[in-house]
């Protein structure tokens, strides 16, 4: 009789994981989420840059990103010659990508193994072979232009996270002032007996890493020279907002 009660016992579902505390959230968590993100936008601009190398601007090939590459760098020299995390921000990310260049592409041997695969091959006097022989040149020039590419899409993108590394006390500006903003609002409408809202407090708290990221990552990806404070500002401001929000409408009491 006991066995029949037992296998006639609904089973209980498996207990829920159990969260993160807020120290492992900060230390281990968000880390390699910074991570993910910063390697999906590299790999995203890439792809941008190889369909538009074969679709779009296929007569400029690698000139492309080099432009891009140039106008980045006096944008950065432009907008950032004081910074409260570097001394000398534009001399000192310089040369980190200066840096970053040599350790990725020269010491590594890449721009070396980059020339000696531009060598075209020599005239026959076979029509079968000079076919083949033009065909594989010119496989290597677009192969060329395509890691040339390759090589000035990452050098933008370590400056632009330099630059996002830099905005970094923006945000936390923005962040401090809607966590002031709102917990004013939000004792104002506590003593004032406002009315409370649990459904703005969700949706503006869902809001927040999307405002902060999303314009991050479009930053990062994109194929075109952006000017930083036109995506970089709004931003921060939308996620100041966002705190702001989400802070006056948390509920009255604990």
């Amino acid at each position: 009789m006991s066995q029949e009660n037992t296998a006639s016992a609904p089973s209980q579902p498996p207990a829920p994981p159990k969260p993160h505390g807020f120290f492992t959230v900060l230390l281990w968590d968000t880390p390699w989420r910074i991570i993910g993100m910063l390697l999906v936008s590299l790999l995203f601009s890439l792809v941008v840059e190889y369909i538009g190398i074969a679709f779009f601007w296929p007569e400029q090939g690698a000139a492309h990103s080099r432009e891009v590459m140039v106008i980045e760098s006096g944008y950065f020299a432009e907008g950032f010659t004081q910074s409260l995390l570097l001394s000398a921000p534009v001399v000192t990310v310089q040369n980190w990508v200066t840096a970053g260049y040599q350790w990725l592409f020269v010491d590594s041997g890449f721009m070396a193994w980059l020339q000696t695969i531009q060598t075209p091959a020599g005239h026959t006097g076979n029509g079968v072979t000079d076919g083949l022989n033009a065909w594989s040149a010119q496989a290597i020039q677009m192969g060329h232009e395509y890691l040339m590419a390759s090589v000035y899409v990452s050098l933008v993108f370590l400056m632009r996270v330099m630059i996002l590394v830099l905005s970094i006390p923006l945000f936390v500006l923005t962040a401090v002032v809607g966590v002031a903003d709102g917990m004013v609002r939000r004792d104002l409408r506590r003593y004032g007996a406002a009315y409370e809202s649990s459904f703005l407090y969700h949706h503006a708290k869902r809001f927040v890493k999307p405002a902060a990221y999303i314009p991050c990552v479009l930053y990062l990806s994109a194929p075109f020279s952006v000017y930083p404070n036109l995506l970089l500002l709004p931003a921060a401001l939308l996620t100041g907002a966002a705190i702001s929000v989400t802070m006056g409408s948390f509920k009255k009491y604990l």
